[in-house]
């Protein structure tokens, strides 16, 4: 929230306006009294991907960061055993997301990861069963997809159950 210091319900109305008109550039908005400068100049569209705007800003990376660590402890502290995971996405996406991005990532969970040993992180970027059928968009599961995903992760808890008694 720190690059829109707002109310939510504005920064969501923000959100919601900017992507569902889709407008790639420089915009000062105004919403019911505040201003509002959003910068996409940053986000590159490849293939008709777009990369990932948030990976661009470090203060909101070391902030998610931060959550996410507070939020593995306070899972171990109550005996929690987390699962983290990420959901598979299309082929093309995959194949045009910024690979410094990606790196970068897998090593923030890495490292996540060791430091919370409880904690386990399901790749369903390296997962393949879905089809091209099973996207609503290029990047996005339909209710197939979901479907499949869902039983897949189901399947991948219930093997982490047998490994850990």
């Amino acid at each position: 929230m720190h690059n829109f210091p707002v109310p939510v319900e504005i920064y969501k109305k923000f959100l919601r306006e900017e992507w569902l008109t889709k407008k790639p550039s420089i915009q000062n908005v105004n919403i019911n009294g505040y201003k509002i400068q959003r910068i996409i100049a940053q986000e590159t569209i490849k293939n008709g991907v777009p990369n990932t705007w948030w990976s661009y800003r470090p203060k909101t990376r070391e902030e998610n960061v931060k959550i996410l660590d507070d939020y593995l402890t306070l899972c171990e502290e109550n005996n929690i055993r987390p699962i983290m995971f990420c959901v598979r996405t299309s082929d093309k996406y995959m194949k045009n997301f910024n690979k410094q991005l990606l790196a970068e990532f897998y090593n923030l969970i890495e490292q996540a990861c060791q430091k919370h040993p409880s904690a386990s992180f399901v790749d369903g970027w390296k997962w393949n069963g879905v089809t091209y059928d099973d996207f609503y968009d290029f990047e996005h599961l339909n209710i197939n997809g979901a479907k499949k995903f869902s039983t897949y992760l189901n399947e991948f808890i219930e093997q982490l159950d047998k490994q850990r008694g």
